[in-house]
């Protein structure tokens, strides 16, 4: 299967930790012209996105996958890209966040940008889910949901910047999480896929049984629920709007698209 991957470099790098595991080809356009994306923004980012999206359909790319803010975003805009989107953050939080959460409180980790487009998005798709006999059980069980969200401190720039387990970057990230250990949140909803680089920081400093987060494995297991498997070669073709250098000095991003680098990967710039 071809599958279409539009994001900047650093969501790229935390979708290829379980990509790379599938023989599929996957074609990536990497977006640097436009990240920071939080200084734009939505219809300008999603028409970005669709015009991205339209030139992996040329090349032939069955699927596209993109970041969950714009996956939600696309579903409820009018954009003709969301028939090729794969629902993989939608599979996520309705199979997995809203369906274990223990007394409806979730926190939506993400930075300021996205605040004023994340709640509303949250509380649409909140609308196609219908909570389990068990949910409805509980007393306590908030219905619709309630949602705890604050700026994070450690946004795309510090996890682009440094070292996931750089000793700064954690104290930064537990210091956000500690807002909301004290606000008695039961689920934790992570709008960037991004911060999943940072899971192991995130499940170390909560106990599970009262606050719950989906690791990456989740995310994997939707995308396998979503994708059938096919008998294609690994292959990636990268398409990048600033010097390929950049890329390929990201030694990481390089390893992980490379699968350890026993497979090549295309570059062009346009």
């Amino acid at each position: 299967m071809k599958i279409g991957i539009v994001s900047s470099w650093i969501d790229t790098i935390a979708l290829f930790q379980f990509l790379n595991r599938y023989d599929n080809e996957y074609l990536v356009y990497c977006d640097q012209t436009n990240f920071p994306y939080w200084e734009k923004s939505l219809d300008y980012l999603l028409d970005c996105i669709e015009k991205k999206g339209e030139f992996l359909t040329k090349k032939w790319a069955e699927i596209i996958i993109v970041d969950p803010v714009y996956e939600l975003a696309l579903k409820y805009s009018d954009k003709k890209l969301w028939f090729r989107v794969l629902p993989l953050f939608q599979e996520y939080l309705q199979e997995h966040a809203l369906k274990h959460s223990l007394v409806g409180k979730i926190w939506i980790l993400s930075d300021f940008w996205s605040f004023s487009n994340i709640q509303n998005l949250c509380e649409k798709e909140e609308k196609n889910y219908k909570p389990t006999d068990e949910q409805k059980s509980i007393k306590k069980f908030s219905y619709p949901f309630h949602y705890r969200v604050k700026s994070a401190s450690s946004r795309t720039a510090n996890i682009n910047d440094l070292w996931v387990h750089n000793p700064y970057l954690i104290r930064t990230m537990k210091n956000d999480l500690r807002y909301f250990k004290d606000s008695y949140v039961d689920t934790i909803l992570p709008m960037h896929y991004h911060y999943f680089r940072m899971q192991r920081a995130i499940k170390s400093f909560f106990n599970f049984h009262k606050i719950r987060f989906h690791d990456f494995s989740v995310v994997e297991q939707c995308f396998n629920n979503l994708v059938e498997k096919s008998d294609w070669k690994y292959w990636v073709n990268v398409w990048i709007n600033q010097p390929s250098e950049f890329l390929t000095r990201n030694k990481q991003l390089m390893w992980l698209m490379q699968r350890g680098k026993t497979v090549n990967v295309d570059i062009e710039e346009i």
